[in-house]
């Protein structure tokens, strides 16, 4: 029998490292009052905001109803709003506000320095090899998990 592998161990570990050190740098740009959770709202926002909540929930890998609440922070801090949806009035859309664009240079150091932290001993040309690999593991794991 082969050898259990520790891929998962790596990932969880990782993930909570991570997430560690991005609230450790929020803190030292004076954002301590944002999670890793609301981080990465505001980094999926960032690259397309004008989203309904459930393609925010896939980009994330939120729950809906962790998402909600985080939501309901980002709301309360005057970072995002939520506005009707032009072709659904049903539908709320989440919207990032002025005031995220006025902190986006700190956000976007903050982004670069975990990816320099993320990458420091690897060479240049394994990185884009490296992201694909973890690409292929995360679609093995969404399409398992729609089962």
């Amino acid at each position: 029998m082969k050898k259990p592998s520790k891929i998962g161990l790596y990932i969880a570990k990782i993930h909570q490292t991570s997430d560690r050190l991005f609230s450790k740098k929020l803190r030292e740009h004076n954002l301590a009052d944002l999670n890793p959770s609301q981080g990465r709202v505001l980094f999926a926002l960032r690259e397309q905001d004008l989203i309904s909540i459930q393609e925010l929930a896939n980009r994330t890998s939120l729950s809906n109803s962790t998402l909600t609440v985080v939501l309901d922070k980002l709301e309360s801090k005057k970072l995002i709003e939520r506005v009707h949806s032009k072709e659904d009035r049903r539908k709320y859309l989440i919207k990032l506000k002025k005031k995220f664009f006025e902190d986006l240079e700190i956000y976007n150091k903050i982004i670069l320095e975990m990816s320099r932290i993320f990458y420091e001993d690897f060479p240049l040309e394994e990185i884009e090899d490296f992201e694909n690999k973890l690409l292929i593991i995360l679609n093995n794991l969404e399409k398992y998990e729609k089962l």
